[in-house]
């Protein structure tokens, strides 16, 4: 409550995360947010104790199958490297395992209805494997059906806030 009342008076800020980025913050008026999630999948991590969190937007599952696509340029466009990219810059800035808090949205079948291909249920996977490698758990997840989603982290409170088309939105 504390930190609440010291920020009432500052002025908000909301943050983009777009398609294959990253973003971390401690600033407890900033709000990071990744807009219209499809097969992708946004990923809020917070440490409830540090006051520290991130936001991931990844769009693919594995780096190795990069076609044209250099992991190096891009390390955020996919899960296994856009998870340890963003697990070592919270770690960096002192959070621990035991206290985040992860929220999931998306791997929906938005352009590949029949899931012939079924990028979301792929990033999903990878992305479950990737968490269960460093032993951290998803908190909430909101993921599949055909609707993309927007995934949004408060700062200040640790809340994350998923938005699902014509459906409104959860906070958690």
């Amino acid at each position: 409550m504390e930190k609440i009342q010291r920020f009432a008076n500052a002025v908000s800020s909301m943050i983009a995360v777009n398609c294959s980025e990253m973003k971390i913050s401690s600033n407890p008026v900033e709000t990071l947010v990744a807009f219209s999630i499809g097969s992708g999948i946004g990923m809020t991590i917070y440490d409830l104790v540090g006051g520290v969190g991130g936001v991931l937007n990844f769009i693919l599952p594995d780096s190795t199958r990069a076609n044209g696509t250099s992991p190096a340029k891009a390390p955020f466009m996919f899960a296994d490297t856009g998870i340890s990219a963003i697990l070592k810059a919270l770690f960096d800035q002192g959070a621990k395992t035991e206290n985040l808090k992860v929220v999931i949205a998306g791997g929906a079948h938005v352009i590949d209805q029949t899931g012939i291909f079924n990028i979301g249920q792929k990033n999903l996977d990878a992305l479950k494997t990737n968490l269960g490698d460093h032993n951290i758990k998803i908190h909430h997840e909101a993921i599949g059906g055909s609707k993309s989603r927007t995934i949004s982290l408060e700062i200040v409170s640790g809340k994350s806030i998923i938005k699902t088309l014509g459906e409104g939105e959860q906070k958690v």
